[in-house]
């Protein structure tokens, strides 16, 4: 008969197996753990001393353009000048731990054909000096028209979160929010100014010309040839030397009596 009390060869494999199972067991509940937590405090309800004290966030936005398009208005109205562009404004979210670990970049983009209109005021300062058939207008200071207006048919977003962000959904939100600020914040840039410049300049030149061939029974019987449009950032509107060897912004044919 055998002894109840023997240890079978097999009995060790089997508790090594058993500890083996457990160890790996543990160790999968204690990544899932810590990646569900993770996400929980990476959503913003998690705890807060964490987020305010050992995290360091850099949120930045980048833009890019493309320019379409350029019109004239004509002066019509004192709408002088229209851009379509397209823009793409882009959000980086990245995130450390303990200033240390670093826990990934969530990127959001959107992208869209956006309308900026430019126009100037008729209440604003004018300065018109008519000498010799030539006649200089220093004009108000051109002014977007707020807001731009976005086409929305043209809109394109995408997001996506880093290695251990949960936050793609949330960041695209944000930045959604805040995109009609930014595009207004845009629309005054000095290099969008200078862009719509030249088209807005004709713009004034052609109401000029329609108010002042009304009137220019008040100014000279030799009659007016030429239109010269400066705008007051502009050093000619200071100095009327170099404002009298600035080309024509418009050419006008004056008939003979």
């Amino acid at each position: 008969m055998s002894d109840p009390n023997a240890v079978t060869p097999n009995a060790p494999r089997r508790r090594s197996g058993c500890l083996m199972t457990l160890m790996l067991t543990f160790l999968a509940a204690l990544i899932i753990g810590g990646i569900v937590v993770w996400k929980v405090v990476d959503s913003g309800f998690g705890m807060k001393w964490l987020a305010e004290n050992f995290q360091k966030q850099t949120i930045t936005e980048a833009f890019r353009e493309n320019i379409k398009r350029i019109t004239s208005t004509n002066g019509d109205v004192l709408e002088l000048a229209v851009l379509d562009t397209e823009e793409t404004i882009t959000r980086f979210d990245s995130k450390t731990l303990f200033d240390v670990v670093y826990l990934g970049t969530t990127e959001s983009e959107i992208r869209a054909m956006v309308v900026y209109r430019y126009h100037l005021k008729l209440s604003d300062d004018w300065r018109l000096n008519v000498e010799n058939g030539r006649c200089v207008v220093v004009a108000p200071a051109v002014r977007p028209s707020q807001p731009p207006a976005i086409r929305t048919e043209t809109v394109e977003k995408k997001s996506a979160a880093g290695w251990l962000r949960f936050n793609a959904v949330e960041s695209l939100a944000e930045l959604e929010k805040g995109m009609t600020a930014v595009l207004e914040r845009r629309a005054t840039a000095p290099g969008k100014i200078r862009t719509v410049r030249e088209a807005a300049r004709q713009s004034v030149a052609k109401f000029v010309q329609q108010w002042v061939l009304k009137e220019q029974k008040n100014y000279e019987k030799g009659g007016i040839r030429e239109i010269v449009v400066i705008f007051p950032d502009e050093p000619a509107a200071q100095d009327a030397t170099q404002a009298s060897k600035l080309l024509p912004t418009l050419s006008l044919e004056v008939k003979a009596d």
